[in-house]
């Protein structure tokens, strides 16, 4: 995938994983603190052309003003940046509300993958759940990736405990390649949870033809700082981790919810 990165300059740089685990994201309470300023048509075009001359083809998500004058908060390719109205500095890097002892950039992003899960049409999923599930994780998969072939190998004892799962794709080989095309056969398939097993297994349909949601899915993941598969994301937007074992999922789920710390706050 593309992923923003500062390093002299904001680059894009190609990042792809396959992964086990990855750090729950859980961000403290509290709002982001009240702004200093606003984001006036000259500062959204600065901010606008000066992530496109850094990093061509990104897209500027989301501008939105900082406590600390003149500071914008930026989301682009599913990365939270810090940069001048006039679009000549920029800061990649976590801010932190010391008073509420905040960290900014969890906050903003549990909130803008929360509001993207809400939105998302059941009919554009892949669905495995119990019939009436205590939690819901939406995860971003990829057919070829080890980990999410063993998150899957678990679903049914996943789902014992009482937790749907709805996949979305995400080929970390990125559109057009093999990966993708699995992803569109298995869409295509006249029983899409069999097929999904099956193409697990290695077993997949092939030659599929249809309007699928596999590029929406692979965008989406962009959009919201999906860097690896399995991402698997509760429903409040917190980041849960990537492939660990159905209990530990389970102990996640518990804690984000159980802690109201881990509720984003508009």
């Amino acid at each position: 995938m593309l992923k923003l990165v500062c390093a002299l300059a904001l680059a894009v740089v190609a990042a792809s994983a396959c992964s086990s685990d990855h750090p729950v994201a859980v961000a403290n309470a509290g709002a982001i603190p009240a702004a200093a300023g606003s984001v006036t048509p000259a500062v959204r075009s600065a901010i606008t052309t000066a992530v496109t001359q850094m990093a061509p083809g990104a897209k500027v998500q989301q501008i939105a003003p900082m406590p600390i004058a003149g500071l914008f908060q930026v989301i682009s390719q599913g990365q939270v940046l810090y940069m001048t109205g006039d679009g000549r500095y920029v800061i990649q890097g976590d801010a932190f509300d010391i008073k509420t002892r905040t960290p900014l950039n969890s906050l903003t992003m549990n909130r803008l993958r929360r509001d993207a899960i809400a939105k998302l049409s059941p009919a554009g999923m892949i669905r495995f759940a119990p019939a009436n599930p205590k939690y819901t994780v939406t995860v971003f998969t990829d057919i070829d990736c080890p980990y999410c072939r063993a998150f899957h190998a678990n679903i049914a004892e996943i789902n014992k405990l009482g937790i749907a799962v709805d996949y979305l794709f995400w080929p970390r080989s990125g559109l057009g390649t093999p990966s993708a095309q699995k992803a569109v056969d298995v869409w295509c398939a006249s029983d899409r949870k069999d097929a999904l097993t099956r193409a697990f297994e290695g077993q997949g349909p092939h030659n599929g033809t249809c309007q699928s949601p596999v590029a929406h899915d692979f965008n989406l993941g962009m959009d919201l700082g999906v860097d690896g598969t399995p991402t698997v994301i509760a429903d409040n937007g917190v980041v849960l981790g990537g492939y660990v074992d159905p209990q530990e999922l389970l102990r996640r789920l518990e804690t984000v919810h159980a802690t109201p710390t881990a509720q984003p706050s508009r």
